[in-house]
């Protein structure tokens, strides 16, 4: 069932699809997405955008939230940005988000955003609201 929600959200989330996103791994209640930066990506001082990581950040925490297998939405988002992300183009930059606390409708996560040196960027807790409609009609 994970690879289909993968899948799913990989084909159909377009507008991270348009920014170089793609979520890498899935499981129960955890994720990875992985945006390759090009000069788009980058603000006027020449670091990664903060909107272009919490974008990343909000794709990592869709995944994890809907691996439920049901129709998933954020409710609320707080993120702290550590440190400047590189503005290279061709960089990678991966957001995992696990997990911490779920009852019937709503779930909590971390969400970490790290460089391809693995140092810690952002760090975000995020809520979201699970509905009672499937995923998938089938």
């Amino acid at each position: 069932m994970y690879d289909r929600i993968l899948r799913f959200l990989n084909d159909n989330d377009h507008f991270a699809k348009e920014n170089g996103m793609v979520v890498t791994r899935l499981e129960e209640g955890a994720s990875e997405a992985v945006l390759t930066a090009s000069e788009r990506h980058f603000n006027g001082v020449g670091i990664i955008m903060g909107g272009a990581l919490f974008t990343l950040t909000d794709f990592a925490f869709a995944a994890a939230l809907n691996s439920f297998g049901f129709r998933a939405v954020g409710m609320n988002a707080s993120t702290s940005f550590l440190k400047p992300g590189k503005g290279v183009p061709g960089a990678k930059f991966t957001a995992r988000a696990r997990l911490v606390s779920k009852t019937r409708r709503t779930a909590v996560f971390d969400v970490n955003v790290y460089d391809d040196e693995d140092r810690l960027l952002t760090h975000s807790i995020m809520t979201g609201f699970i509905t009672e409609t499937p995923l998938f009609d089938d």
